[in-house]
C-alpha cells in the first residue's frame, strides 16, 4: 500500500482533505486514485500508519475518510547518527540520503572538513535533499523522518557524552569493526571523512575528544561506501 508523510496528521482525525499540490499530483497523474482506494498515512511521531479511503478526489483537493489504523514496529530503540563531511558531489549525498535512511539512521550532519571540496547547497537543494529524505521514508516502511542538517563546522566537544566512533586507517590503535562495544544508552555518532580522509590535525583534534577509532580493513572504501558495510552491522549487533 503506497505510504504518504502528512505531518499535521492527529490520530484523532477521522476525515482529512489534501490540497497540497505535489501529493494531489501523485495521486491523480502517477497513482491515477479514484474513489474507495486506500492509502497509508503517518505523522512522524506516532508508530503508526492511518489507512484512509478516498471519498471524493478532485484536480484541486481530495477528501478522505480513516478506515483503520496499524501499530508498525520499524524504528531501532537507540539514536544513530551520521556525521559526514561533505562530499564533493551534491548526487552523492542524494545517493547517501536514499540509501542510508533504509537502515534507520536517525539524523544525517554534514559539515565541511579541511579536504571537502566547495560545495554550494542553495536552499532549493536543501529542499530537495529533504524530499529526498521523506520519499526513501514513505517507501522503507519508517514511521520516524530522519532529521538533516548542514552546517559549515562542528564542535566536537558536543558529542563528549555520546558514543563516538571514527572511521580511518592510519592510526595503529584503532580497533577492528566486529571488536566494538558500545552503550546502546548514549547517542550513537558514526563520523566519516571526504574523499582523501581527515588531516593529520584534524585526526590530533579528534583524539582530545573521547571517540573510538575504528578500522574496516586494508582496502580504503568510498565515503559513501562505508556505511553499507558499518550500520547495518552495529545494528544487528545490538
Amino acid at each position: 500500500m503506497q505510504r504518504f508523510y502528512f505531518p499535521n496528521l492527529e490520530e484523532s482525525d477521522d476525515n482529512i482533505v489534501i490540497k497540497n499540490p505535489d501529493l494531489l499530483n501523485q495521486l491523480n497523474k502517477v497513482l491515477r486514485a479514484k474513489a474507495w482506494d486506500e492509502f497509508a498515512f503517518f505523522n512522524g511521531i506516532d508508530e503508526k500508519d492511518f489507512i484512509y479511503k478516498i471519498v471524493t478526489i478532485e484536480k484541486r483537493e481530495a477528501y478522505l475518510e480513516k478506515e483503520w489504523e496499524k501499530k508498525i514496529n520499524s524504528e531501532i530503540d537507540f539514536d544513530l547518527n551520521i556525521i559526514w563531511a561533505l562530499p564533493n558531489k551534491i548526487d552523492k549525498i542524494e545517493y547517501i540520503l536514499q540509501k542510508w535512511v533504509e537502515v534507520w539512521i536517525t539524523g544525517f550532519y554534514f559539515f565541511k572538513a579541511e579536504r571537502s571540496q566547495k560545495l554550494i547547497l542553495s536552499p532549493n537543494k536543501i529542499e530537495r535533499l529533504n524530499k529526498i529524505i521523506i520519499e526513501a521514508t514513505e517507501q522503507s516502511g519508517r514511521s520516524r523522518v530522519p532529521e538533516l542538517i548542514i552546517e559549515d563546522n562542528i564542535n566536537l566537544e558536543d558529542f563528549n557524552w555520546n558514543e563516538n566512533i571514527l572511521f580511518h586507517t592510519k592510526d595503529d590503535n584503532s580497533i577492528w569493526l566486529k571488536d566494538l562495544k558500545l552503550d546502546y544508552s548514549k547517542w550513537i555518532n558514526l563520523f566519516v571523512g571526504p574523499e582523501g580522509g581527515f588531516w593529520d590535525e584534524e585526526i590530533d583534534v579528534f583524539k582530545q575528544v573521547w571517540f573510538k577509532k575504528v578500522h574496516l580493513w586494508n582496502r580504503i572504501l568510498r565515503t559513501e561506501t562505508t556505511g553499507v558495510v558499518t550500520w547495518f552491522y552495529i545494528i544487528q549487533s545490538k
